[in-house]
């Protein structure tokens, strides 16, 4: 979900929520939050001497693949079961439709997860929400509720303004619940609690929920005492947090909540595929971009920006030699293509880290339009749009100097990439446009600069 996942349209009243905060080493902020500390007596700081590998979250055996997992229970078998019957009992009628829709698969996690991943996946977010259900309802139900809507799946029970009362409500659950320790059945619902708020704003507001999504991050990362997530097997919820972060940090110049070191050799992840071993790369470019901004040690920050470049350039996807018989032809396609998409747009930001629009645009046109032609190539070969490339579509899009490549490059956001959420298409057009005018008004400029002028967007995987 890049889409994954700031927002220029604006919404008739915005609820008041308030996040807590583990000091995060930037000021990333979002319309759907501010922060304030927690203040649950209950609260856990767990020593790193819980964790049974220090430095790693819970291991997961669904992060990989779904083949040992059963497929999620349709919403009637779940109301039969104890405790999901009376837990469900108690909620209202459009609650309970929500959450039922949202329980079989066919009515969410396809959307936004390729085929091998799904049942695992639902199965996990089932476990999550029955797990502390008090506190996640609200985020579940909201989460739901503005998916169907801009997905066009409502039943008519759809209510913005409640809808944005209860999202909300969930931010308050999440700030005043107690803080997990690793062990994975604390560590994992409350994780998914806040990825479910950063749904929920993407696809509600078009924003990132950055706050949430820092606050859960710096939590895990003073559990960890490093600013590596590492593990043989890293939970997908982790990883699509922090590849979020990564990216948003790159845009607006950041600092990241952390890092994800190399996992072993041929992991796959649910969102970024084979390419997890780029994240760690784009991690370093962000701590470089921010001190280039600054005007930190620019000696030394360009010289490893040279070296940054050079690994990534020499990088190539590590494929597993079980590859094509664990996921589908079209999940090959998907990975494979979304592996050279990254490297490439890792290497459009370093070019544009270093030269200003009007200085080499040659090479950084090149690069803009070898992005777009694998999303072309993708859905001819595949008939599917290609998943998780939101972040290296807008570094693109960027790119476009006229008329015509820029009505090409919008009309991508609906025909080359899997984002049926309409906020985002807007914040995108909006963002695009803006960036547009400058490169059109102000030679020598570079977009980098301006990001704090430019409405926002949620650039997301």
């Amino acid at each position: 979900m890049g889409t994954g996942v700031p927002c220029p349209n604006p919404i008739p009243r915005k609820a008041n929520v308030i996040v807590p905060t583990t000091a995060p080493p930037t000021t990333t902020t979002t319309t759907v939050a501010r922060v304030s500390s927690p203040p649950c007596s209950v609260s856990r700081k767990p020593s790193i001497a819980t964790a049974s590998s220090v430095g790693s979250p819970p291991d997961d055996a669904s992060s990989d693949s779904s083949t040992e997992s059963a497929s999620s229970p349709p919403s009637k078998i779940l109301e039969s079961l104890s405790p999901y019957g009376s837990t469900l009992g108690r909620l209202d009628t459009v609650e309970r439709n929500s959450l039922s829709r949202l329980l079989h698969k066919s009515n969410f996690m396809q959307y936004f997860i390729s085929p091998t991943f799904v049942d695992s996946m639902q199965l996990d977010m089932t476990v999550h929400l029955f797990s502390m259900f008090d506190q996640g309802k609200d985020a579940y139900i909201a989460m739901y509720s503005a998916f169907a809507s801009s997905m066009g799946l409502e039943t008519g029970e759809y209510d913005p303004e409640a809808n944005l009362h209860r999202g909300a409500m969930a931010v308050e659950h999440l700030r005043s619940c107690p803080l997990p320790t690793l062990k994975r059945d604390e560590l994992l619902p409350w994780a998914g609690l806040g990825l479910g708020i950063v749904y929920f704003s993407n696809m509600a507001l078009g924003t990132s929920a950055a706050p949430v999504r820092r606050y859960v991050l710096s939590h895990i990362r003073h559990l960890l005492g490093t600013s590596q997530i590492s593990s043989s097997r890293t939970h997908y919820i982790l990883v699509y947090m922090t590849a979020v972060d990564i990216n948003e940090c790159l845009m607006q110049r950041e600092l990241p909540v952390c890092g994800i070191a190399p996992p072993e050799a041929g992991h796959v992840d649910a969102y970024v595929g084979v390419c997890m071993p780029l994240l760690q790369h784009m991690y370093d470019l962000c701590r470089i971009s921010y001190h280039l901004y600054h005007e930190v040690d620019v000696e030394e920050q360009t010289q490893a920006l040279d070296e940054v470049e050079q690994e990534i350039e020499a990088w190539q996807p590590v494929i597993p030699p079980d590859f094509t018989n664990r996921f589908t032809t079209t999940e090959v396609i998907h990975m494979l293509a979304q592996s050279r998409i990254y490297k490439t747009a890792a290497m459009l930001y370093i070019h544009r880290l270093r030269y200003k629009f009007g200085e080499k645009d040659d090479m950084a046109s090149a690069m803009a339009k070898s992005i777009i032609s694998d999303l072309q190539m993708t859905l001819t070969v595949s008939q599917d749009k290609q998943r998780c490339v939101s972040f290296p579509y807008t570094l693109a899009a960027i790119e476009a100097k006229d008329a015509a490549e820029r009505e090409t490059t919008m009309d991508a956001i609906k025909s080359l990439i899997d984002s049926g959420n309409s906020k985002y298409r807007s914040s995108m057009e909006t963002f695009l446009k803006a960036v547009w005018d400058i490169r059109d008004n102000q030679p020598g400029a570079s977009w980098l600069d301006f990001m704090q002028t430019l409405p926002p967007i949620s650039v997301g995987v």
